[in-house]
């Protein structure tokens, strides 16, 4: 059939604005990083170029699923760990699948409750693979009337984008959390490193001075760790520092910091903390370690007794002393620790 010109130019007029809806629409959010705004925007202006009243986006990520439900003009975010029946089945399919909403016939698990009800005439589904795995699932439901050939267009060529750039930011989010984790914790025993616990010492002592509450550390050093290492090997070493570190984890206080110092030593930062009370969180550390041998490897374990030794200092800040001087204090107890006999604390 030919179309009156009037006709089609009012048809290609309709399609421009669409057109330009979407690709405005396009160019706002991917210059945005936060999922719940550009969630917020598509809900919103999506039915400016799609018949599209209610819509649901799930996006794999790792340790789970990213689930985005639209309708009413609000979107609405939730991470889970399992696909609900709807999503599962149609992300297991992995090939488009159009829904009559009012179908007596219709098999399979029922859709959401947001992309049901009387007036919704259909739902389609559709999957976005990339490199033969499924990154997202698209469904998405129409009021009143089915979709239009131009509906089904612009909700896949825009579905595909949606996809794409939710999937690009919490593949993002994931690389920045495994550098961040990479910079921040020590590998082996997944406590802070190095010089992050000596960071945290540094600002915990500038707080300490600005309120003259006391602040405590704690040196801790496993006993006799080279004989561990040259009688059972590495491996049962490396056992030894890993379950060392989970039981001072365990009775490290909340708010207080602990980090491998180096080999086979901890410190731990304690604020606010005086004298009194942190004397006896280094008596629950050594007796932490103390108290209960290590089964360390297998077939049959091997039973170890192991134990650490402790230094302890407290300052109030109102001196001239750094943190450099704090850390020679806290060595110089441990070392008298060391040198009378071990799986003792000493106070500087």
């Amino acid at each position: 059939m030919i179309l009156p010109s009037l006709q089609w130019n009012d048809l290609a007029t309709q399609q421009l604005v669409r057109y330009e809806a979407m690709f405005k629409l396009l160019d706002d959010i991917h210059v945005i990083e936060d999922i719940a705004v550009i969630s917020q925007l598509i809900a919103t202006r999506w039915k400016y170029f799609a018949n599209v009243t209610s819509w649901r986006m799930v996006i794999a990520k790792d340790g789970g699923f990213q689930v985005i439900d639209g309708f009413r003009g609000e979107a609405h975010l939730a991470d889970v760990q399992a696909l609900s029946p709807w999503d599962k089945h149609h992300w297991e399919l992995q090939r488009p699948r159009l829904v009559c909403g009012a179908d007596p016939l219709l098999t399979g698990p029922a859709p959401p409750e947001h992309l049901a009800g009387k007036s919704i005439t259909e739902i389609q589904a559709l999957q976005f693979m990339r490199m033969g795995c499924c990154i997202g699932l698209l469904s998405v439901a129409a009021r009143n009337e089915p979709f239009s050939e131009l509906d089904n267009k612009f909700i896949r060529l825009f579905g595909d984008h949606f996809a794409d750039r939710i999937s690009g930011i919490l593949l993002r989010r994931q690389a920045l959390e495994i550098l961040t984790t990479q910079a921040t914790y020590d590998a082996l025993t997944g406590l802070l490193n190095r010089s992050t616990i000596i960071d945290r010492l540094r600002s915990q002592l500038a707080v300490c001075k600005r309120t003259g509450q006391p602040l405590s550390v704690i040196l801790a050093d496993i006993d006799f760790f080279k004989v561990v290492n040259d009688s059972h090997g590495h491996l049962a070493g490396d056992e030894v520092l890993h379950e060392v570190s989970r039981r001072l984890q365990m009775h490290t206080r909340e708010g207080d910091s602990l980090g491998r110092y180096g080999g086979e030593e901890f410190l731990v930062v304690l604020y606010p903390c005086g004298e009194e009370d942190v004397t006896k969180a280094a008596e629950r550390f050594r007796r932490a370690i103390a108290e209960t041998s290590f089964g360390i490897g297998s077939d049959p374990p091997i039973d170890l007794k192991v134990t650490i030794s402790l230094g302890m200092s407290t300052t109030t800040g109102r001196g001239d002393d750094g943190m450099q001087a704090l850390l020679k204090q806290v060595d110089k107890a441990l070392y008298h620790s060391k040198a009378n006999g071990r799986n003792r604390v000493t106070a500087s």
